[in-house]
């Protein structure tokens, strides 16, 4: 037992003190046990921030594919609604295009009634041999495929019956041959009143054509005999449904004043029988989601004639086609709206998107989860070959379009950036192809397109758009934009030299372009602003830049209301011709008129050719201009010759028009409806026109020639193309001075020279020389001792109205102004 010195003995004894190192193992032995689970820690929590990395990777391109591929299917829908006419304007441009194939087909017929009607007028009591004749001469059945039958139905005398009981038939007016008497047994049971018969009739299918017999004259006849109207009924023949037309003829092929003269002038009824089908099918051909209804709605007159299968919801629009005639089209219900579902590349792009961008999310998770896997290698992007040129490298025209329009979207958004475009073609490129060849014409655009590159930006885009032309896509803030400055330098570096493999170091070229810049809804509408300047500075004299401005889309639009107004004018008569003498100064007399064309525009006055026949010729348009014009002429010259005047006249002919094949038959028709003489017509063709290619014009116009007109070279000595041998190919009557060698110029001698041997020339081809543009004493004085009997001109006498032509070729040339001049 202890005692209690024991006790605090033991109390007040020093204890060991503990050693520090022990506490550090200690700690580390805890740690090592914790390790395991800390790492399975650090390891879960690494997969879990890859994971989360990987998902936001597939969200993210699941949403840029989703964008993609709408933007994919709108610029599809926008490429569809440009080529394929099943968008709402496409149909509507195609609606339009049939009912305009429709118009001149109507009035091709009424073509064919007035070259019927003047041959029966003519000749009232015409066999049917005579008829055949001139069917085979105007080519009715070749020219008209639709037409059926076509003859003359002519009044008979209803029978008597002391003439049927001596057993005689009637003959029918215009017929050689009596009616049989059992036609006249049944005439006779009619009732006394005129009866009608085919006088002389032409059908297609000879073996359906009814005999000629007798048939009551119906209520309406006699009306249309005593009105001069024209009746249209619906008839039957061997293709359908069919349209008789009866036009009443008179002799003298006129409408006679009153219904007494008109029955005692009345010859019969022109009667022509059509299969509207046929012109139904023409006007729909190619376009077989389409149909057309045709109607004649006139007095009493209601017949509708029908082609193709129109659907419930088909677009449709009406037309007036002219003198009662209207046409209704139809066309399939436009297509819809393209989207990501309906169309196949934006559908494919999706879904392709959706794929990668999961896969591209398990990549990531693995490779940062820290699964082992293979270095991808490295590997140059390349371009896509579809997207560039072949020939520059340079991002192709699809490809420009494209970041055309995300330019144009990208500005649209951002109020202070504006886009812009510099479209840039080579000049005369073609004559480098045609003279240099095409691998010389290839090392230009390759040069071209290199300096182009040199000139602009790193972010800019320059493309090809096809064949010379580039352009250059410039995004820039409004403050900044100074595409002057760029375009100057682009032609300060397109000025210089380029080395050509066969030409050599000093080979030069030059450039145009066109600057627009702003802020646009599409690139259509920047590129066509840029297209407008770049014609601006060509029109200019090429090698130039020139800025858009709003007056050039002003002269666009006035071109176009002013190509519209030409349409309104054929159609109301506004045109109108004057005429300029032609003298022969030997018997100082007119011997030729040239008909000159005007327009008394109901706005802006009478306008000379020079302000209407460039465009006319550009739109196309002076094909029926210059039908009227031909037409008109030869009917005022074939009066004027019935009155005793032996005169010709004159027509200038375009090169459009002559490259037509339907040219010859308009010449054809506009001798046959004047009944003018063939050799008093000539047509005068531009010397550039003929030498554009000698041996084609020189078939064509020996085609016309056979006709028995005249030919002439107008402008003749203006472009010094033609020459002795080529002109000697071609079938001429009339050479025809160029003003230009008349007028005074500052070397008299050199124009004197020129003038004498044109007129020398012209001899030796036996042809007749016409100096034209003569305005003073001393130029006629001068052509007078040349030797040339010809003038025309504001001296001899400016071009007049229709009404003083008989005047002016009643009277006579001046003798002091005709009077021969001796030669020095």
């Amino acid at each position: 037992m202890r005692t209690g010195d024991d006790i605090d003995e033991d109390a007040h004894e020093p204890t060991a003190p503990s050693s520090p190192g022990l506490g550090r193992v200690k700690r580390l032995h805890e740690h090592l046990k914790r390790l395991p689970s800390d790492l399975k820690r650090l390891a879960r929590d690494r997969r879990v921030v890859w994971a989360i990395v990987a998902v936001a990777c597939v969200v993210a391109g699941i949403v840029a594919s989703i964008m993609g591929a709408h933007a994919v299917a709108r610029s599809d829908a926008a490429s569809v609604g440009k080529a394929f006419p099943r968008t709402p304007a496409g149909i509507e441009r195609t609606l339009a295009t049939i009912a305009s194939e429709l118009k001149p087909s109507i009035q091709h017929e009424e073509d064919l009634v007035i070259g019927a009607s003047t041959f029966f007028a003519g000749h009232p009591k015409a066999t049917v041999a005579e008829f055949t004749r001139w069917v085979k001469w105007s080519e009715a059945l070749h020219r008209y495929p639709e037409l059926e039958k076509l003859g003359l139905v002519a009044l008979v005398p209803a029978p008597t019956p002391s003439t049927l009981s001596a057993g005689s038939a009637p003959a029918l007016v215009g017929s050689r041959a009596p009616l049989s008497v059992a036609g006249a047994l049944h005439a006779a049971r009619a009732a006394a009143r005129p009866s009608c018969s085919a006088a002389v009739e032409l059908t297609r299918r000879p073996a359906r054509s009814s005999q000629a017999g007798y048939c009551v004259v119906s209520a309406g006849l006699l009306s249309s005999r005593d009105t001069g109207r024209i009746i249209y009924t619906r008839a039957s023949s061997g293709r359908g449904p069919a349209l008789s037309i009866e036009t009443p003829v008179y002799i003298g092929n006129a409408l006679p004043p009153t219904v007494t003269s008109r029955r005692e002038a009345f010859v019969g009824w022109l009667r022509e029988v059509i299969a509207p089908e046929v012109l139904l099918r023409q006007a729909l051909r190619g376009n077989a989601q389409y149909a057309v209804h045709l109607r004649h709605k006139r007095g009493s007159s209601n017949v509708v004639f029908s082609s193709g299968a129109s659907q419930p919801s088909a677009t449709t629009q009406a037309f007036d086609l002219h003198n009662g005639w209207t046409a209704r089209t139809f066309g399939p219900a436009p297509a819809p709206a393209a989207n990501v579902l309906t169309d196949g590349g934006a559908l494919a792009l999706l879904i392709a998107g959706a794929l990668f961008s999961l896969l591209f999310g398990l990549l990531v998770f693995f490779l940062g989860s820290g699964r082992p896997s293979q270095p991808a290698p490295k590997s140059r992007k390349l371009p896509q070959p579809d997207l560039y040129d072949s020939l520059t490298g340079l991002p192709n025209r699809a490809l420009t379009l494209d970041r055309a329009e995300r330019m144009v979207a990208r500005t649209g958004r951002q109020s202070g950036m504006l886009a812009g475009a510099l479209l840039i073609d080579i000049d005369w490129f073609k004559q480098i192809n045609e003279k240099l060849g095409e691998v010389a014409g290839d090392q230009v655009l390759k040069v071209f397109a290199r300096r182009l590159v040199g000139v602009v930006r790193g972010e800019d885009t320059v493309g090809r758009l096809g064949a010379d032309k580039f352009v250059v896509l410039v995004e820039s803030a409004a403050r900044g934009v100074r595409l002057d400055s760029l375009a100057r330098r682009m032609i300060e570096e397109l000025h210089k030299p380029i080395e050509l493999d066969e030409v050599g170091p000093r080979f030069f070229s030059t450039a145009s372009i066109g600057v627009a810049f702003g802020r646009y809804e599409t690139p259509d509408d920047l590129l066509r602003d840029a297209q407008l300047a770049l014609a601006a500075a060509k029109s200019a004299g090429k090698d130039r830049y020139t800025l858009f401005n709003a007056n050039m889309r002003t002269i666009i639009e006035s071109r176009a209301v002013l190509e519209d107004e030409l349409n309104v004018a054929l159609q109301e008569g506004q045109f109108f011709l004057l005429y300029q003498p032609i003298y022969d100064l030997g018997r100082r007399r007119v011997v030729g008129l040239e008909a000159l064309i005007r327009w008394a525009h109901p706005k802006q006055g009478v306008l000379p050719p020079g302000d209407f026949i460039p465009l006319a010729e550009e739109s196309g348009q002076i094909v029926p201009i210059g039908r009227w014009m031909l037409e008109e002429a030869c009917t005022r010259t074939a009066a004027w010759n019935v009155a005793g005047h032996r005169v010709g006249v004159s027509v200038k002919v375009s090169a459009n028009q002559l490259n037509r094949d339907a040219f010859v038959t308009d010449v054809r028709r506009a001798l046959q409806q004047s009944g003018i003489e063939p050799s008093r017509l000539t047509l005068e063709v531009a010397e550039q026109t003929v030498m554009r290619d000698i041996a084609a014009s020189a078939e064509r116009l020996a085609e016309v020639r056979q006709l028995g007109v005249r030919i002439a070279i107008d402008d003749f000595g203006s472009s010094g193309y033609a020459r002795h041998s080529d002109l000697r190919q071609m079938p001429l009557d009339v050479l025809k001075l160029d003003r230009a060698s008349i007028a005074a110029s500052e070397d008299e001698d050199y124009r004197s020279w020129l003038l004498e041997a044109i007129i020398v020339f012209g001899r030796d081809l036996s042809l007749t020389v016409i100096a034209t543009g003569v305005e003073t004493a001393e130029q006629m004085t001068t052509l007078q001792a040349m030797g040339c009997t010809m003038v025309q001109g504001a001296f001899t006498g400016k071009p007049v109205a229709t009404d003083a032509v008989e005047a002016l070729l009643d009277a006579e040339l001046p003798a002091a102004h005709a009077a021969p001049v001796e030669q020095a």
